[in-house]
């Protein structure tokens, strides 16, 4: 130390001024490296290892936006745990689990991120055998008691998907009275779609009867309008036999109007009736994670 204060005197310097200006010029030459340098420890893309689903966040729960494939790649814009944000060539963006990619991610497998795991979700297709329900002014093959019962299966595929367990009040078409529509679960959901004599009326509209419901019908009815083209009729309370004789949280959903053509066109359609049922799902995701 006596030797450098010599240096330093010798010279006619002053050494705290030096030592400091030596000491920020380092500071800046670690800085500049660590921005010029990548981080090797952090992927900055990723590709998919097989089909899933961009959503609006970090979780399973979160809604869905588009669907990706096995081999799509993606610039990745943000981390959160396992989860990654990415965006595409069209800069649209969403989250991912890293164990859908090739980042050799472990798979979590904290129950929150799987919500519908084990639950039991008791679907009732509206109407049935000499009940066809409401019908088409346009086409006479099809009736609601059809439409209902499609869905319920689609929808029931997705949920188990999901590791639920599902128990339909009819799975053929066969008439079921309304005070047998009911089974032991964690939720009831009864899918029907609307008519009326006039063509006009058209949309969504998911109902239900005892206060305890109302969260319920809220949240699904918020995530299927999330997805949904079809126009927000609302949530409305409703004396319906099914869902005033459940304890459990219920709905009664319509699904759009068969007497309307452009709502018949969509509801007929099975890829449409996807984009619905997958809001449904996602609004079970939400209700469970909550």
């Amino acid at each position: 130390m006596n030797r450098i204060n010599l240096w330093f005197k010798k010279r006619k310097i002053k050494p705290v001024p030096v030592i400091s200006a030596a000491v920020l010029l380092l500071v800046l030459l670690i800085i500049i490296i660590n921005l010029i340098i990548p981080n090797e420890g952090e992927p900055k893309t990723l590709t998919m290892k097989e089909d899933n689903e961009l959503r609006t966040g970090p979780a399973a729960y979160y809604p869905i936006i588009f669907d990706v494939k096995k081999g799509d790649d993606f610039e990745i814009t943000d981390r959160q745990d396992k989860w990654f944000e990415v965006k595409n060539d069209n800069n649209e963006k969403g989250w991912i689990a890293g164990w859908h990619t090739n980042l050799d991610i472990k798979e979590d497998v904290n129950p929150v991120l799987k919500p519908l795991k084990d639950k039991v979700i008791v679907l009732d297709p509206g109407h049935g055998g000499s009940d066809q329900g409401a019908s088409s002014s346009k086409n006479k093959n099809v009736t609601e008691k059809e439409i209902t019962l499609k869905t319920a299966k689609e929808l029931k595929k997705m949920l188990e998907d999901e590791g639920a367990k599902v128990k339909m009040t009819r799975d053929k078409d066969e008439y079921i009275k309304l005070k047998d529509r009911q089974e032991d679960g964690d939720v009831f959901i009864s899918i029907h779609n609307d008519a009326l004599d006039s063509s006009g009326p058209h949309g969504l509209t998911v109902y239900y009867h005892h206060d305890s419901q109302q969260d319920f019908a809220k949240t699904l009815h918020t995530s299927i309008n999330q997805k949904s083209i079809l126009s927000d009729r609302g949530v409305r309370n409703e004396n319906f036999q099914v869902i005033r004789q459940t304890k459990m949280p219920g709905v009664l959903l319509e699904l759009g109007y068969i007497s309307n053509p452009t709502d018949e066109d969509l509801i007929v359609d099975r890829k449409y009736r996807h984009i619905v049922e997958s809001g449904i799902v996602d609004g079970l995701k939400v209700y469970f994670s909550n």
